[in-house]
């Protein structure tokens, strides 16, 4: 077993728990645990939901009714049952821990340690309880769930807001900062609860140095990964991506979608017959879902760019290409279908905007939204624009007219594009060459596809070595293939041959 805070490239801790009950929590927990032990991972899954455990059932756990607790005090704990999942694990922690069962999400590396497991998935259920967030934060990775209705998604946003405060208490608490402490209460009280974390960062700026960087760098970390359950249409799978798209200003990038869940009968089917979806039913939709949203997981944690309002003296508003998601090298067609596609998020009833911005925020967003596609499709507005800004978009290229090495290199005219055919061979060199010649820089890149500036120059560059397995390199060429406007599959196609052919010799 690996001591360090990950094993197999995964988090050891990953939480499931907070926003609203019933979207799907103990679902997700018992399939991510199912889906590690079928991967051949020792796993310990914690029943830590404030009620009485109810997951034993569902993995064949059984015990008489008036049968002793099957676990012992921390740090004295068991290895938990065995279930009919082989490498799973199961601890119930119901109110029958006593006052031990707070420890569960407190310290769950103390259970990984005494069970001798590679990865521990707890079940906290849902809600803001200081001991639900709390165990939430004190993981390797956060997962919350959510249906497509506006109660569940205003809950997801409360939980990130409390999620924000409780960590920065604790990091306050480690500095030993009485006097930032008790400003924090203060800001809290007056808010009558925890404003979003770009609200409650900048309030916090204002105490010290020391205090501001250390509120932007707890914004700029926190990572709340989300799965919307119950999707019933394209909209709903959607609709993740919607949520943290709205939401990455006020809540400083703090969501993350990584899938979401089809309504399928299997999952009714598979509960009525106290089984797991994914050995129940391994071949249905829900659980084909699952199984990708696990192997999402599963890939090497991508440097996230840090959110432009997450940056001490950052711009008060998001440029026009923050407002409609594109980068500086969009089209003309592009402005046209993201803004179709703004409108169709910040609508009055969308359903991403549920519990996040009041009507008055609404209709200036809007108002930007309209300035923002004037702006970007008039040229003579466009270029004076892209001026104005460059000095403090981070991810930026540099204006032409500015020299980047040398003057010379600064006004040398651009290579023309390569030819694409029928039969291209998209290597590395090729992808560069596109890329260079269209005006795009690797951090751009990076920027908007979240993949971390060193796995691009590897692809480029063909450093086979430095790349990842297969499957997690495709997903980063055909991200690659999206930024430069290119078919994805044809490019993942040809470039994986090339890895393959290189990978064999």
């Amino acid at each position: 077993m690996i001591d360090g805070p990950h094993t197999h490239g995964i988090p050891r801790v990953l939480a499931v728990g907070g926003a609203k009950g019933g979207t799907g929590h103990s679902l997700l927990a018992v399939s991510v645990a199912t889906f590690l032990a079928q991967l051949g991972r020792n796993v310990l899954l914690v029943d830590a939901a404030p009620r009485a455990a109810t997951l034993g059932a569902v993995l064949g756990v059984q015990r008489e009714a008036r049968a002793t607790a099957p676990w012992l005090p921390l740090p004295f704990v068991a290895r938990g049952h065995e279930t009919i999942v082989p490498n799973l694990r199961l601890i119930e922690a119901s109110s029958e821990l006593g006052p031990h069962r707070s420890r569960i999400s407190s310290d769950p590396r103390a259970l990984l340690r005494a069970a001798e497991a590679d990865v521990c998935v707890l079940d906290l259920g849902a809600g803001v309880s200081p001991r639900v967030v709390e165990g939430m934060i004190g993981a390797d990775a956060m997962l919350t769930v959510c249906t497509p209705e506006p109660a569940a998604v205003a809950a997801v946003y409360r939980f990130v807001r409390h999620a924000y405060a409780r960590r920065m208490r604790r990091r306050l608490l480690e500095l030993g900062d009485d006097v930032a402490l008790e400003h924090l209460r203060a800001l809290l009280l007056e808010a009558g609860g925890p404003p979003e974390p770009l609200l409650l960062a900048r309030a916090l700026s204002s105490r010290s140095a020391e205090v501001a960087r250390l509120a932007w760098e707890v914004a700029a970390t926190l990572r709340v990964r989300l799965v919307v359950n119950q999707s019933r249409s394209r909209a709903d799978l959607d609709l993740s991506e919607a949520i943290a798209r709205v939401s990455a200003r006020p809540l400083a990038g703090a969501i993350e979608p990584v899938g979401g869940i089809e309504f399928d009968e299997a999952v009714f089917l598979a509960a009525k017959r106290r089984r797991p979806l994914l050995v129940e039913s391994p071949a249905a939709k829900a659980s084909r879902n699952l199984e990708r949203i696990t192997r999402r997981l599963l890939s090497p944690d991508a440097a996230r760019p840090t959110a432009p309002s997450a940056e001490p003296g950052g711009a008060s508003e998001p440029t026009h290409y923050e407002v409609l998601s594109l980068d500086r090298g969009a089209s003309d067609e592009d402005v046209r279908r993201a803004y179709r596609r703004a409108r169709e998020i910040y609508a009055a009833d969308s359903i991403a905007l549920a519990g996040l911005l009041s009507d008055d925020e609404l209709v200036r967003m809007l108002g930007r939204v309209e300035e923002a596609r004037d702006v970007l499709l008039d040229p003579s507005r466009r270029r004076p624009y892209d001026l104005s800004i460059a000095s403090s978009d981070p991810f930026a290229p540099p204006p032409p007219s500015e020299p980047v090495v040398d003057a010379a290199e600064a006004t040398a005219p651009r290579a023309p594009e390569p030819e694409i055919g029928i039969d291209t061979e998209y290597s590395g060199e090729f992808l560069r060459a596109l890329r260079e010649a269209r005006g795009i820089e690797l951090r751009e890149v990076s920027a908007r596809t979240r993949i971390p500036v060193h796995h691009l120059k590897a692809l480029e560059d063909e450093a086979y070595k430095s790349l990842p397995p297969t499957v997690y390199t495709r997903g980063f060429v055909i991200e690659l293939a999206k930024a430069l406007r290119l078919d994805p599959e044809s490019v993942a196609r040809s470039y994986l041959r090339r890895f393959r052919r290189a990978v064999s010799a």
